[in-house]
């Protein structure tokens, strides 16, 4: 028999049995549609992390902190960026006294306001206006899509070239800080508003970056002790006595150092011989290597931080995968079932193929091709109703991850997710292959003679 004729037959077999085919079908579309969901989830958030660390530049950065022993000071900052293959470094000055943002009557309070050097070391996605330059050293501010949206409405381009207002907490004892406006027996002062200018929104993640300088000189901290006079006080450099208060001033930047140290290589291939100079030259620590004691800082490449988001995701998607493959065992069983139940059923039939001609081989064919079209049939309904839950679900959840900074839209969930996981198609036929071996076989032994007698 041609594979035509056998398909056709198949076809109408299985229209004869309506209810348990669609019942074995069920559960295949199952199982297929957990795997491809899977596999379409991490195809395309495996890209997406790639893409996201090769956009930003994290993918040639080295991150260092201070464990406390020694801080990052300009002097240590000069001798890493002197380090073969450093292309570039940034330090980082995090702005802890901003506690609300405000744009008119709308406000957005969990974000990380940070300064830094607008020298390319961290690549900055612009979605408006422009980036920050190494020539802003006032309060202008990048600030990122997704606060922006909270402060416009999600018309994020309206607020370039605008005046956006933060509110301090009650540490703040900065430069815009009034003496009123503090008790100096308990350090705690008033909310204040300090304006700056919006200059560019990003693709960033609840983030406002501050030029470098500026940051800086907010981080001057001003302490006032009240005196009954100032006679006798000696003046220092950072200290002085006027109008009965002794102000003393200290820049926590300048005495306790950068809060971070970003560096970026020329490439790929330099970012072994940075980490070993930093290892050997500075006693600093790869946050990977368990094994060696503490230093006086300790670095992480940002290749590792990917491997690891990656590994992590990655064991994540095994296990939904085997959820996934318990569902396919399940009904490469219903399709034995359906097969075996066939066979009885159609004894009589089998008996007048043998007894016309049909061979053994023809017989196994016919249960075979069966089988494998009841696989194939729910890998493709499988993979219809995971594009249509995907790519309706997925818009909107690609537009919540593009607010963040890691852009998804449809075309990347088609070329990268559905279409390699389509592949599962071809797993659920050789399932449903495998799956009617035993049936097939079962139904080519049946004696001719006894098949014809059978009612």
């Amino acid at each position: 028999m041609k594979l035509r004729d056998q398909l056709v037959m198949a076809r109408r077999n299985l229209k004869r049995a309506k209810g348990r085919t669609r019942l074995t079908l069920v559960s295949i579309v199952i199982g297929s549609f957990a795997v491809i969901c899977v596999l379409t989830i991490t195809f395309t958030a495996n890209k997406a992390m790639s893409d996201y660390f090769e956009k930003t530049g994290l993918l040639y950065s080295i991150d260092i902190s201070s464990t406390g022993s020694k801080m990052i000071d300009q002097a240590l900052i000069d001798k890493v960026a002197a380090l073969p293959g450093v292309q570039s470094v940034s330090p980082d000055v995090y702005l802890w006294f901003y506690e609300t943002v405000k744009y008119g009557d709308k406000a957005a309070n969990s974000f990380q306001s940070k300064a830094q050097s607008a020298n390319g070391t961290t690549k900055q996605s612009i979605v408006a206006g422009r980036d920050l330059t190494e020539a802003d050293t006032g309060p202008m501010v990048l600030v990122s899509r997704d606060i922006a949206n909270v402060l416009t409405d999600k018309n994020p381009e309206s607020l370039v070239n605008q005046q956006i207002t933060f509110m301090t907490n009650t540490n703040y004892m900065g430069p815009e800080q009034k003496p009123e406006n503090c008790d100096y027996q308990t350090n705690v002062c008033k909310s204040i508003e300090v304006t700056a200018t919006v200059v560019g929104i990003n693709e960033g993640q609840r983030t406002i970056l501050f030029p470098l300088q500026y940051g800086i000189d907010q981080s001057s901290m001003i302490y006032y002790n009240k005196v009954p006079d100032c006679r006798g006080f000696q003046e220092t450099a950072t200290a002085r006595c006027e109008n009965g208060f002794i102000i003393d001033t200290h820049n926590q930047v300048l005495d306790n150092g950068f809060n971070t140290l970003r560096i970026r290589a020329q490439s790929g291939d330099v970012i072994a011989g940075i980490g070993q100079a930093l290892t050997s030259q500075f006693n600093m620590r790869d946050q990977k290597d368990l094994s060696t004691e503490a230093g006086d800082y300790s670095f992480m490449i940002g290749q590792d931080m990917l491997k690891e988001a990656l590994k992590a995701f990655r064991v994540v998607s095994l296990g939904l995968l085997a959820v996934g493959g318990i569902s396919l065992l399940v009904s490469a069983i219903g399709v034995i079932n359906t097969m075996l139940m066939a066979t009885l059923e159609r004894t009589r039939e089998i008996g007048v193929m043998r007894a016309i001609g049909a061979t053994n081989k023809d017989v196994k064919r016919i249960f075979t091709v069966e089988a494998a079209l009841l696989g194939f049939m729910g890998g493709v309904w499988g993979l219809l109703f995971a594009s249509a839950i995907i790519i309706g679900l997925g818009t909107k959840f690609a537009t919540q991850l593009g607010d963040s900074g890691v852009p998804i839209d449809v075309p990347t969930l088609v070329t990268t997710g559905l279409i390699p996981s389509s592949i599962v198609i071809v797993l659920t036929t050789v399932i449903g292959i495998l799956s009617g071996v035993l049936p097939a076989r079962r139904a080519a032994r049946k004696d001719p003679v006894e098949s014809l007698r059978y009612e």
